[in-house]
């Protein structure tokens, strides 16, 4: 068997990795001290490298997880550096826990982008996308099809 994903797998997070959003400030502080002055997208990056590294079947340590989390974006910063990288959201935004938090304390607690970038972890400008992205689908699945004949 092997450890690299299917097409099946790319909608959905490996089966025992956290949402990023859910975890504090301690159990991201070894990667947030390695990487406290680089620039918040490149920190966006290492943090999910970082959780996923911890969080796989067969576990690196935190320093090992912290090294290769930080090697792994200084490359991805050479490769696309200077460039505006989109990761497509798919199918999974409304599975995605992250998600469905965003939209809950946007709609049910009717808080402001600020506070809800705050409370997970986000830049306001994320939330922004997340909802964005999110009442697309939602709108598209309420009209469904409509036919114009």
């Amino acid at each position: 068997m092997t450890d690299c994903p299917t097409t099946t797998d790319i909608d959905r997070p490996p089966p025992k990795r956290p949402d990023l959003s859910g975890l504090g400030a301690g159990q991201l502080a070894p990667i947030e001290s390695r990487t406290s002055g680089w620039p918040e997208s490149w920190r966006d990056f290492a943090r999910s490298l970082y959780v996923t590294l911890i969080s796989r079947a067969r576990p690196l340590s935190s320093g090992d997880a912290v090294g290769l989390a930080v090697e792994l974006t200084l490359g991805i910063a050479a490769d696309l550096a200077g460039e505006q990288p989109y990761i497509n959201i798919g199918r999974s935004l409304q599975s995605s826990a992250l998600a469905a938090r965003v939209i809950e304390l946007l709609a049910r607690h009717r808080q402001d982008y600020d506070r809800v970038g705050h409370l997970v972890g986000k830049s306001p400008r994320h939330i922004r996308r997340i909802e964005a992205d999110w009442l697309r689908i939602e709108r598209a699945r309420r009209q469904g099809a409509l036919s114009f004949e």
